[in-house]
């Protein structure tokens, strides 16, 4: 029983086709004679016959003829009664299918486009009977007009050139080898790949197309036996309109060994290690499906390079060429795409690291020694940690309750305002015993945000960050006033909400009208702020936040909400 796919031709293309072989006839500027050949040229022969009698009367090139008749082609094209094009061999070259091949390879060979050399262009695709298309190339001398042993179908250079009056036949040195679709070529992928094979797989399915599927007998339990068409179904791939099966498709697809991909893992799970955080390994493999598509064919060249460039693929995450190792000088060629190996990966601090987001109410859990160390101030004194919005949720039973608690810290009483203050925080964590621990921030570039409130507002509080003692980032903003900074509310950055939420979808589905509230990273402090590796290990690095105004400016109070770092789309 054969498994096929379907494969359509979209209207554009159908039209496109039939404007190909308007355009040939134009564009050939010969004409048919009243003998029986006449050469135009060196390379290409007229004839007063079809292309079923063409093929008769020529001895060398029998054995294609017979397989033609034997297989129903010409009776098919005189039924079609339009132009095609015929790719053969001269029998020298002729070798006999399989039996179970021999459909797939005869089609192979046959087009219903009536393409003439003038019309062959290098990257042309020719769609085939079979349902897949042949890439024409050309090297320089063909670009200069020479026919024979420059222009290629596939595998096989041109021989001669016959124009019939009913198409064209193409005499080429080879029979034509059909690259596997990608969708084939996954399936068929060996166990050392199973990580990955199976990972795509996972995400779709089939369905038996009865339509489509031919019946061709009944087995002994007295059931239809069917040449079995297949239709794949796959949402991960049909959300961004990506078909595996499509022969109009031009994609890349990296390829991952066990070895690689174990490799890369434990290399995740010691980094993650030496920065003390945790990362689901269904998260990280995801990143890895996601960002090994890509809806362009890309040269070995552009798919590796020392440079730091960047491809998107079909779910738009990022790809760094010059941070992975790729088999570039090595691809493996498809029927809709090109495939490439990778050597070595590396997750990126983005993968590993959705974002570290954490609170400054925290300070309620620390013993007398950690608030000392963690939470330094100058001209500044200790009032309250208090909730001012009640833990709610945007959409209950789906995302969890989240509160707004703030630190607040007074002005100690007779101070004047310009002797200002200063607090030099060090971020800490809390963890489900209420222990408090500093973060270990992996070296890497993030933006930064920060929430306060908006009943306070300082003009210019100056934020600086130190990692090792090290100043590496100062800014001074006008925080207060307006929503920019109150707790998390977040009104301007983008990519700013928890992993996986999406706030237009929540309210969409009945939840919160205030769903773009939630939890988000807070106002801008940085755009981008390098956490430096300061023990040349990739090992986290305790920071300090200082926050200092050279000014109280009327203000008795500072309310702290939180800080957040995010890893840049195209940290390493």
């Amino acid at each position: 029983m054969k498994t096929n796919i379907i494969s359509r031709l979209s209207t554009a293309l159908l039209v496109a086709s039939i404007a190909l072989v308007s355009c040939s006839e134009l564009e050939d500027n010969d004409h048919y004679s009243n003998t029986d050949s006449q050469i135009n040229n060196k390379e290409l022969k007229i004839v007063n016959q079809t292309s079923d009698q063409y093929m008769h009367s020529r001895e060398d090139l029998s054995q294609m003829n017979q397989l033609f008749e034997a297989q129903g082609i010409y009776k098919e094209l005189q039924e079609k009664g339009q132009f095609s094009t015929l790719l053969v061999v001269a029998n020298n070259d002729f070798k006999q299918p399989s039996t179970d091949s021999i459909k797939f390879i005869t089609r192979s060979h046959i087009s219903d486009i009536s393409i003439s050399p003038a019309n062959l262009k290098d990257g042309t695709r020719l769609m085939m009977w079979h349902g897949k298309y042949v890439d024409v190339s050309i090297d320089s001398l063909g670009h200069e007009g020479n026919i024979v042993d420059h222009i290629m179908f596939n595998n096989a250079a041109i021989k001669e050139v016959v124009k019939t009056t009913n198409g064209y036949i193409y005499i080429i040195s080879d029979m034509i080898k059909t690259p596997t679709s990608l969708r084939d070529y996954i399936e068929s992928l060996p166990d050392d790949y199973s990580i990955f094979r199976d990972m795509i797989l996972a995400s779709g399915g089939k369905v038996f197309d009865r339509t489509n599927s031919k019946a061709i007998g009944v087995n002994n339990e007295g059931n239809t036996v069917y040449d079995t068409v297949w239709i794949y179904t796959n949402e991960f791939f049909d959300n961004v309109k990506f078909d595996m099966n499509s022969e109009s498709l031009t994609a890349t697809m990296l390829l991952f060994s066990n070895d690689v991909i174990n490799d890369a893992m434990n290399d995740a799970h010691e980094r993650l290690g030496k920065w003390q955080l945790e990362r689901s390994d269904s998260l990280i493999k995801d990143w890895l499906l996601k960002t090994s598509f890509f809806s362009k064919k890309y040269t070995g060249e552009e798919i590796q390079t020392t440079e730091e460039n960047e491809l998107k693929s079909i779910y738009n995450t990022v790809w760094r060429t010059d941070l992975q190792q790729v088999d570039a000088n090595n691809p493996i060629a498809l029927s809709n795409g090109i495939v490439y190996n990778v050597k070595k990966l590396r997750f990126p601090l983005g993968v590993l690291v959705y974002r570290l987001k954490d609170y400054f109410h925290h300070y309620e859990y620390c013993t007398a020694e950690q608030k000392d160390e963690y939470f330094k101030g100058t001209n500044l004194t200790f009032k309250n940690c208090s909730t001012e919005v009640v833990a709610w949720t945007p959409w209950a039973g789906v995302w969890p309750m989240h509160e707004n608690r703030v630190l607040q810290y007074d002005k100690p009483s007779g101070l004047n305002d310009s002797e200002g203050f200063q607090l030099d925080f060090t971020p800490v964590k809390k963890d489900a015993d209420g222990n408090i621990t500093p973060y270990l921030i992996p070296p890497g570039t993030y933006r930064m945000g920060m929430g306060f409130t908006q009943a306070v507002t300082f003009s210019a509080l100056t934020i600086t960050v130190f990692a090792n003692g090290t100043e590496i980032a100062k800014v001074s903003r006008k925080v207060g006033g307006n929503t920019d900074y109150h707790y998390d509310r977040g009104s301007t950055l983008p990519r700013c909400f928890p992993e996986g939420y999406d706030a237009s979808y929540v309210r969409e589905m009945g939840g919160n009208s205030k769903a773009s509230y939630y939890d988000t990273d807070g106002g801008k402090i940085f755009d981008e702020i390098i956490i430096p590796d300061v023990n040349g290990d990739n090992s986290g690095v305790k920071i300090v936040i200082r926050i200092s105004s050279n000014d109280w400016e009327g203000q008795t109070f500072i309310r702290l909400h939180h800080w957040c770092l995010r890893p840049i789309e195209n940290t390493k």
